[in-house]
């Protein structure tokens, strides 16, 4: 089975063309594959708790109540874990690789369903046995386990009003806003920096490691590693291509360098930007088909050398047409 990341445009292009709008209609072809493809369960199409995130702040009803039809219909709740699950395993496995430690490493289960796997248990139906299968590092991990529809689809359809109800602000953090004002502050100490454009990459892998650097620490203590013996065994360089051999990081970086490329007046970082440059990375890794905006397939494919998707044996799309090639592909 495959499984196929889509980006919230893709959605809504889908939503739109089974809510039979002119403005879906490039995306007819595709509902009718995917809708193919979930039937003969050649593919599944899991959603990211970024999909939930986006999708509730909607403030109109209507709009995103469509929207959640389509969502549902497709992904049945199939769902991708969080980001920070797969960090602390690839930290994990870099530490075992250089010191030995930890020796005993068990993969997260990247695939499962509904909220409780979105959220690594933290929202979850008490009522509702855990699941307790082997983790499993492939792509091909089993979807099926039983959830609660009633609840799920409430969570997924409550609007930004319910949740005020309820005293969760979702506008609380503008966590958009704090990325950009942070991509914007590495931009202009590139630029103090003179840093040429062959040297970017190091640059930007140098602040992604102060941004983890607070779970790598916790990692390394967890293992029971000293920090002299990490700094000692890696010292300065090291430590950066232990960041860069992160899977995960490595799509992070890529992402951000795609954007210093640009001199700071015509970056243009939005506050949209952060939930692709935090998410993306795990169905880039991960799911065998990422269908995203095209700057971002450009930023995976740019160096010739090492193609991410390549790397990963992902194919990253942006085309509704792309998705009926590849589906058609899946079902001869």
């Amino acid at each position: 089975m495959l499984h196929v990341y889509l980006d919230q445009f893709a959605w809504i292009g889908l939503a739109r063309a089974a809510h039979d709008r002119p403005d879906g209609a490039r995306y007819r072809g595709a509902l009718e594959m995917c809708r193919a493809a979930r039937a003969h369960e050649v593919a599944s199409f899991p959603l990211d708790l970024y999909r939930y995130w986006e999708t509730v702040k909607n403030h109109n009803d209507g709009s995103r109540n469509r929207l959640v039809d389509t969502m549902i219909e497709l992904s049945d709740f199939d769902a991708i874990t969080m980001p920070k699950q797969l960090l602390y395993y690839e930290i994990d496995m870099a530490l075992r690789a250089r010191f030995g430690r930890p020796t005993d490493v068990t993969a997260p289960r990247v695939f499962g369903r509904g909220i409780a796997h979105l959220t690594a248990g933290g929202v979850h139906n008490s009522l509702r046995p855990t699941d307790q299968r082997p983790a499993s590092e492939d792509k091909s991990s089993d979807l099926r386990t039983p959830i609660d529809h009633q609840l799920e689809e409430l969570l997924l359809r409550a609007g930004p009003r319910t949740h005020a109800r309820a005293g969760l602000r979702l506008d609380l953090v503008n966590w958009g806003d704090l990325f950009v004002q942070h991509e914007v502050s590495v931009a202009e100490e590139i630029a103090r920096r003179k840093v040429p454009r062959a040297e970017l990459l190091p640059s930007v892998v140098h602040s992604d490691f102060n941004d983890i650097a607070s779970a790598i620490l916790h990692r390394v203590t967890v293992a029971g590693i000293s920090t002299t013996e990490v700094t000692e065994t890696l010292g300065g360089a090291g430590l950066l291509q232990l960041v860069q051999s992160l899977p995960t990081r490595r799509v992070t970086n890529a992402l951000r360098v795609s954007k210093h490329l640009h001199p700071r007046p015509h970056q243009k970082w939005k506050a949209n930007d952060f939930f692709d440059v935090v998410q993306l990375p795990v169905p880039t890794v991960y799911c065998d088909v990422v269908f995203t905006e095209h700057q971002w397939v450009r930023a995976l494919t740019r160096d010739k050398e090492d193609r991410l998707d390549e790397r990963f044996n992902t194919k990253l799309i942006f085309e509704p047409e792309q998705l009926v090639e590849v589906l058609v592909s899946a079902n001869l």
